[in-house]
């Protein structure tokens, strides 16, 4: 994927899928895409991405399942996976130590904000953009 990061987005709102993959790739990530819980894991398996951005309100799979899934599978358990829930419906704290998720963010999408979290998870695990200077 040429270097670039890659994201495995998981949105089950379509016009919410595209936003995130525009803004992910104006950003240089690469990106894989489902609404689907079930093709997530598959997808997180096969692909090994850096990064998942999921989606709590899944319609297939509850999310909390998802997570369960990937940090329970050697195979990508070391993904930091940054949970989206409503704004009306967080509280971080809360959020994060029962979902199990690594981070997380609200939607509306706040696409600063996203940034932000999204280079932080990817700066804990040590992953730099191929850069050689």
């Amino acid at each position: 994927m040429n270097g670039q990061p890659l994201i495995l987005v998981v949105e089950k709102n379509l016009h919410d899928l595209e936003l995130l993959n525009s803004h992910l790739a104006i950003l240089n990530f690469s990106c894989i895409c489902t609404k689907q819980g079930v093709r997530a894991t598959i997808l997180a398996q096969n692909y090994q991405p850096n990064l998942i951005l999921l989606d709590m309100m899944l319609s297939d799979l509850s999310a909390n399942q998802v997570i369960n899934y990937l940090k329970h599978n050697p195979k990508t358990a070391s993904i930091p996976i940054i949970a989206v829930k409503p704004l009306t419906k967080v509280q971080e704290y809360d959020f994060k130590r029962i979902a199990g998720s690594d981070d997380c963010i609200t939607k509306p999408y706040d696409f600063n904000q996203l940034e932000i979290v999204v280079h932080r998870n990817l700066n804990q695990i040590n992953f730099s953009h191929s850069t050689s200077e």
